[in-house]
């Protein structure tokens, strides 16, 4: 049977890249420091030149016990909210007992425990809105009553997102991946591209939330290898892409703006004149030349159509041997 293999490309931040460079150490950074820091957060197994990647497997029980303790003692504070919210209707007047008090910092510290141990769920905040969570759980709050809110909003999103996304992106650690030191590769075994994507980003989130990671290599991202960028029709007033600092490959000349500041990410908005459509032929060009590299962090396109607007497809081998 064959597996497919999808490509992405681990980056770190110009400062890293740039000391251990002056001090003549950029391929102890690769081959070893990034190894190490994997193993920590991780877990790793060397297999000749690559690192197979060893999260541990996810806990489902250990994720629902925790779950249901957090829920116990917010389902407490929502109670007192409400209590709180009903006197200030009937009095004009706000009151927080102690109880409510130390309540809310116990479920913050609970939520931030819960959070550290399972990051994607933190991506919760970023998909469900204030609006769709209040409007999908029917709940009342008022931001004269602030204290509590900010734990109840961002717990309630957690329990949508459960519910809605299961515990898909909870648990996508546990696809095969590999690590190659010299090229600064990771290979996702998956036939989804959505799968190894939210592989991806879990594994980012877990790198850039370990205080060792920070201490180590600073932050890093990962972005996929494109084999084909593409644009789905003929009319685009406006493309927006971010590029990151080229931490392999030498970098195009018209983007050594990224070398000689420092900068991890050159963010470009390109507009038609007058609103006319863009000439799409060389910003193709450049936008492969970076996907084809892994620099190509994200790409955003205004138009008309209402079909797929950008054709992306990641690169993908079939046999890690073809690699060593």
């Amino acid at each position: 049977m064959k597996v497919n293999y999808l490509v992405f490309k681990l980056n770190l931040q110009p400062n890293t890249i740039i000391d251990f460079k002056i001090n003549g150490e950029f391929d102890y950074l690769t081959n070893e420091l990034v190894p190490t820091v994997l193993d920590h957060v991780i877990g790793i197994k060397q297999e000749n030149s690559l690192f197979e990647l060893l999260p541990r497997k996810f806990d489902e029980d250990g994720f629902e016990e925790e779950y249901k303790k957090l829920k116990a003692i917010t389902l407490k504070l929502h109670g007192l909210y409400n209590k709180i919210l009903l006197n200030y209707k009937e009095d004009g007047e706000i009151h927080y007992t102690k109880e409510f008090l130390r309540l809310n910092e116990n479920c913050m510290r609970v939520r931030s425990e819960f959070e550290k141990k399972y990051p994607s769920i933190k991506k919760a905040y970023n998909l469900i809105n204030d609006e769709k969570m209040e409007e999908e759980l029917n709940f009342e709050f008022d931001n004269k009553i602030g204290t509590g809110i900010t734990h109840l909003r961002k717990f309630y999103k957690i329990k949508l997102y459960k519910e809605i996304f299961k515990k898909k992106s909870i648990s996508l650690l546990n696809l095969k991946a590999y690590y190659k030191p010299s090229t600064e590769n990771i290979f996702v075994e998956s036939e989804s591209e959505s799968d190894a994507m939210d592989y991806i980003i879990e594994l980012e989130n877990i790198i850039n939330n370990n205080p060792y990671t920070s201490a180590q290599i600073g932050m890093i991202n990962i972005n996929p290898i494109y084999d084909l960028i593409s644009f789905d029709q003929e009319k685009y007033s406006e493309i927006s892409f971010v590029i990151v600092y080229p931490n392999g490959n030498p970098s195009l000349d018209r983007h050594n703006i990224l070398k000689k500041s420092e900068a991890k990410e050159l963010h470009t908005t390109l507009y038609g004149a007058d609103g006319q459509p863009l000439k799409l032929e060389s910003i193709e060009e450049e936008l492969n030349e970076q996907a084809k590299k892994g620099y190509l962090k994200s790409i955003v396109v205004k138009g008309n159509s209402k079909g797929k607007e950008v054709i992306k497809k990641i690169k993908k081998i079939t046999n890690l041997n073809t690699i060593f």
